[in-house]
């Protein structure tokens, strides 16, 4: 009497996959070349992942730099304010290393300034995740369970993984000093 009947209708899958009224033509389908592209960048991008950690690891770089073997010969004389009429030889393999002292200065500044966004966005995900399973508790009310469900856990998967978040950020800052 105040319940109405819901009545169960079986659609037919290609009513709600076939995006077809999107395209013209034949962009409507994928082609196996499509296919196969869209297969190979994950692998092509595994590889290249590897191979750049494999050569990272054995400190060997693929690049086509020639080695020069010219002679490195030191100034030791003074530096004065005329130039000579005869240069000097000037190194031609001389390579300035890098420090890291800025790099890793600009790092420090970005992690500790970022550091009370992150503690702020995990000090309010208990309440907004309390909110929205609230929220979905009306829905079991009205009769969605499904939807309701669905809140529920998105909202219980978000808060542990915002929770958890900075234990990541630790770790992917730690796995970045080692290397």
């Amino acid at each position: 009497m105040f319940k109405k009947r819901i009545k169960t209708e079986v659609v037919p899958a290609h009513e709600y996959t076939d995006y077809s009224d999107r395209f013209v033509g034949d962009e409507k389908y994928a082609t196996l070349k499509h296919v196969a592209l869209a297969a190979s960048v994950p692998t092509l991008t595994a590889i290249g992942t590897g191979l750049f950690i494999f050569n990272k690891i054995n400190n060997t770089y693929s690049s086509s730099a020639i080695p020069v073997n010219a002679p490195v010969q030191q100034v030791i004389e003074p530096v004065s304010a005329q130039i000579p009429s005869t240069l000097s030889t000037i190194p031609v393999n001389a390579i300035a290393q890098p420090t890291g002292i800025i790099a890793d200065k600009s790092l420090e500044i970005l992690a500790t300034a970022l550091d009370p966004v992150v503690q702020i966005l995990v000090a309010i995900s208990f309440p907004i995740a309390s909110v929205i399973m609230v929220g979905a508790c009306f829905f079991f009310m009205l009769g969605n369970s499904e939807k309701a469900w669905s809140l529920i856990m998105n909202a219980g998967l978000g808060y542990v993984l915002i929770q958890i978040s900075p234990l990541f950020l630790e770790i992917l800052r730690t796995i970045g000093d080692s290397i």
